[in-house]
């Protein structure tokens, strides 16, 4: 809620009823049927996803004119109801990745080039899976992944690895031109062809090779999240192939790839979910705790009243050092 307890939360406390598993997962779920809970999609969502930054992105308006503050605020607000809808009907976490609903308004079906949705009033609505799905097909979040005149696959590739799978790539190395400046000269072609220009250089080869496919296979998003087929009159090429070996066409093929590695996305939530319930970065001892909430999510079809029902039980969340050594 980031918010002080309710009455009946407090009056819970005098009585001496949160003291077993069993009144604190109560107390739990009564709350996240409470309309407070939309604090939980504002700041959970908004740190994990990196929606707090949408404010700061300045897409060059004669290339997109259509954004605007009506537009941003709508990004924002679509990611926000996602997920809320998520808690509050206990769907699956896996939905992230594969839901074929979204909220829009007008303002927003506008840009997802829907039909049939009036005025401010967001609604939840179907999806055409062969465009969007899940979250990475939330102009939100294909918005703070791109550049103010482009997209960027290596920011959205680089945003799968950390935000999915809590798998960041290493830090380019020192004196690593940027992509404008690299290989002495200008680079020229397509964006795809200026990375494979750009990946030339060994010292740039070995993380881009892990990002680059998973950002290329969200090339059909322009840099404020709308659907396109060509870019400046050359037809998209939103293939890639990973390094194990496996290749994809569009976002569709996308999904379904990330959704094999569903056991990564699993821990990597619960991971970001735990760091946020415990207000701490999580540490070595805390794996066993991470083990034990993956087991029981993926045991009850990865429902999201599971894993945080067992976040609040668990000894990190209701324990903590006092500070004192031990005799």
């Amino acid at each position: 809620w980031s918010s002080l307890p309710d009455d009946t939360l407090f009056r819970a406390a005098v009585r001496g009823e949160l003291h077993t598993t069993e009144q604190i997962i109560s107390q739990a779920l009564r709350m996240l049927q409470s309309p407070k809970v939309n604090a939980l999609a504002k700041n959970f969502a908004g740190q994990w996803l990196g929606l707090r930054t949408l404010d700061e992105r300045t897409p060059d308006l004669k290339r997109f004119p259509s954004f605007d503050s009506d537009l941003r605020t709508a990004m924002t607000q679509e990611t926000e109801l996602f997920f809320q809808h998520i808690v509050q009907n206990d769907r699956s976490i896996m939905d992230c990745l594969t839901a074929d609903y979204t909220f829009v308004n007008e303002t927003l079906a506008r840009h997802y080039n829907m039909s049939g949705i009036d005025g401010t009033s967001f609604q939840k609505t179907s999806l055409d899976s062969s465009q969007r799905g899940g979250l990475l097909g939330h102009a939100s979040i294909l918005t703070v992944t791109s550049n103010p005149t482009r997209t960027s696959p290596v920011k959205r590739g680089k945003w799968i690895l950390e935000n999915l799978f809590n798998a960041p790539p290493p830090e380019p190395p020192p004196d690593v031109p940027q992509l404008a400046e690299a290989n002495d000269g200008p680079m020229t072609g397509t964006l795809r062809q200026m990375m494979e220009q750009h990946r030339a250089d060994p010292n740039c080869a070995s993380c881009h090779k892990l990002m680059d496919p998973l950002g290329f296979g969200l090339e059909n998003y322009d840099a404020i999240g709308a659907w396109r087929e060509t870019d400046e009159d050359l037809s998209i090429d939103a293939s890639g192939e990973l390094p194990d070996g496996r290749s994809f066409s569009g976002p569709a093929e996308l999904r379904s790839i990330i959704l094999e590695k569903k056991d990564e996305f699993r821990r990597c939530f619960i991971e970001k979910m735990m760091t946020y319930g415990l207000g701490r970065g999580l540490e070595y001892y805390d794996a066993c705790a991470v083990e034990r909430i993956a087991a029981a999510s993926a045991a009850a079809d990865d429902r999201i009243s599971v894993i945080i029902a067992e976040l609040v039980s668990s000894p990190a969340f209701r324990q903590r050092e006092s500070g004192v050594d031990a005799p």
